[in-house]
C-alpha cells in the first residue's frame, strides 16, 4: 500500500526495494487487501515504463524479487481464496503470462549493459531468469549466450554461490555453453573451496553432470575436499546429488562414495 500511494516519489531504487522485499512479505501475508491487484498492476507498470532508466543493481535486484515471487505462488498445486494476495499474484504473473512481458522488458533494458554488471549483480540477474525458465532471443541470439560471454570476463570475481546459482540457471533453461562451463571449472578448482557451502558444492556438482559438461579433475578436487571435511552440515538431498552427479558424469571416487554410505547407514 505504501508503495502504490508513493509511487511518484519512489526512487529506482526504491522500486527494486519493493520487489526484493515481496517475496518475504508473501510469507507474513498479514491483512487482505480488496485493491491489491489494482495497487499491483500500477507498480508493474510504473516498474516497466522506467526500467529503461535502471541501473545494474536495481535492475539485478528488481529482476530477482519478481523471480522468487512467481517462483513463490507457482510452487505445488496449493489452491487459494480469491482474495488471497498469493492467488491476485498468481494470477497476475503466472495466469495472465505477465511474467515473460517483464521479463523480456528486463532483458531488453539489461542486455546493452551487462559489460557494467559486478560479479554479484549479473549471476543475480541470470540467476533469476533460470528460476523463471525463460531464455529469449535478444539480437539473434539467446540471451543465455549473451549472459555467457558477460560472465566469461569477470569470472576471476565470482564468489561460491555467484558460481553456483549461474551455473545452476543456465542448466534450468537448457543453455549450452561448454566454454563457460570449462573455464568456470578451472576458476572453480583454484578457489578456496573452503567457502563453498555445502548446497553450492551439490548444485555445482549437479550442473556440471546435468548440462554433460562433467569436468573430472574439477569433480576430484571437490570430492577430495568433500572427503576430508565432516557431512554432517550436507543435507540428505546435498548428499543424494553429488552421488548423483558423480555416478551421472561416470568419474568414480570410491573414498567419497563411502564416506556418504557411511555417513547415511
Amino acid at each position: 500500500d505504501l508503495a502504490r500511494r508513493n509511487l511518484d516519489s519512489m526512487s529506482n531504487r526504491d522500486i527494486a526495494a519493493f520487489w526484493s522485499g515481496l517475496p518475504r512479505l508473501l510469507h507474513k501475508r498479514g491483512a487482505q487487501d480488496p485493491n491489491l491487484e489494482e495497487k499491483l498492476r500500477c507498480v508493474i507498470g510504473t516498474t516497466c515504463t522506467r526500467m529503461h532508466s535502471f541501473q545494474c543493481r536495481d535492475l539485478a535486484q528488481t529482476s530477482l524479487g519478481i523471480a522468487k515471487t512467481i517462483s513463490q505462488v507457482s510452487r505445488g498445486n496449493q489452491q487459494y481464496c480469491a482474495d488471497d494476495p498469493l492467488q491476485i499474484i498468481r494470477g497476475l504473473f503466472v495466469k495472465e503470462s505477465q511474467c515473460l512481458s517483464i521479463f523480456d522488458s528486463i532483458a531488453s533494458s539489461t542486455v546493452n549493459m551487462l559489460n557494467e554488471f559486478e560479479a554479484r549483480h549479473l549471476s543475480n540477474l541470470i540467476y533469476s531468469f533460470g528460476l523463471i525458465e525463460h531464455n529469449p532471443d535478444i539480437g539473434g541470439e539467446t540471451l543465455f549466450n549473451v549472459f555467457g560471454d558477460a560472465a566469461g570476463k569477470i569470472l576471476h570475481t565470482f564468489e561460491s554461490q555467484n558460481l553456483s546459482n549461474m551455473l545452476w540457471a543456465f542448466v534450468k533453461v537448457d543453455a549450452k555453453n561448454s566454454r563457460l562451463f570449462q573455464e568456470t571449472g578451472g576458476v572453480i578448482s583454484g578457489m578456496d573451496l573452503d567457502s563453498f557451502k555445502p548446497q553450492e558444492q551439490s548444485n555445482i556438482l549437479w550442473s556440471f553432470s546435468k548440462s554433460g559438461e562433467a569436468n573430472p579433475e574439477l569433480f576430484r578436487v571437490l570430492g577430495n575436499h568433500i572427503v576430508a571435511r565432516r557431512l554432517n552440515d550436507f543435507q540428505p538431498q546435498h548428499l543424494s546429488n553429488i552421488a548423483w552427479a558423480f555416478a551421472t558424469a561416470g568419474v568414480s571416487h570410491p573414498i567419497l562414495f563411502k564416506k556418504i554410505r557411511d555417513h547415511i547407514a
